[in-house]
């Protein structure tokens, strides 16, 4: 049986010059090393393979002139032999856009809301903000409850987020689903947090201008 491995896939892309980029070059990778793969002996042959993949041709300054095939391996004969096997090009994060409101009360607590339970940061407290899309939140409703305090920006997996911050005292409603929490000590998402410091940060400045 032909066994592939992650050190045995590096040497075959090595030795082959495989040039296409991973993962569609796993297909060609199995298909050059059943070429070469022995009917009699192949488990050995694997931990030879294996051996030579962990031991010699590893991932970062493998040792070409230890390795017992490089006189007849296409990456070392490019000069090149850490760029297999290639890896694709990670595509670009889109951006997003939102906003998030702080406002404080007398005694230094922040009004947070709890994220719906299903999506990013679901179930978790936060800042009352808006979406986050493509397009600039729209604040029109918040100018006169705070006044801008920055920009956090924040990378998730999948995107990257640009959060405007907004600061202001509190109107309180004492409304019975509202949660209100110490600003400096209550754990949030890193995201939240960001944006939480940022606004307390520039609430000593504009506050007066309320």
């Amino acid at each position: 049986a032909v066994v592939i491995d992650g050190n045995i896939e590096r040497v075959i892309a090595r030795l082959f010059a495989i040039d296409a980029p991973m993962p569609a070059a796993k297909a060609a990778i199995r298909a050059r090393a059943a070429d070469i793969w022995p009917q009699n002996r192949s488990g050995e042959f694997a931990e030879g393979l294996m051996d030579l993949g962990a031991t010699i041709c590893t991932p970062r300054n493998p040792e070409c002139p230890a390795c017992p095939l490089s006189a007849s391996c296409g990456a070392a004969a490019s000069g090149e032999p850490e760029r297999y096997p290639r890896r694709a090009q990670k595509a670009a994060r889109p951006n997003r856009r939102g906003a998030a409101l702080a406002l404080f009360d007398a005694q230094g607590r922040v009004l947070l809301e709890r994220r719906p339970d299903k999506g990013l940061l679901g179930g978790m407290l936060g800042l009352p903000g808006t979406a986050w899309s493509a397009e600039p939140p729209d604040v029109t409703a918040w100018s006169a409850l705070g006044r801008p305090a920055g920009r956090v920006s924040h990378v998730f997996t999948h995107f990257r987020l640009d959060l405007d911050v907004y600061a202001g005292p509190a109107r309180r409603t004492l409304k019975v689903a509202e949660i209100w929490a110490d600003a400096k000590t209550v754990r949030l998402p890193t995201v939240m947090r960001k944006a939480l410091d940022l606004a307390l940060a520039a609430k000593p400045r504009h506050f007066d201008r309320f």
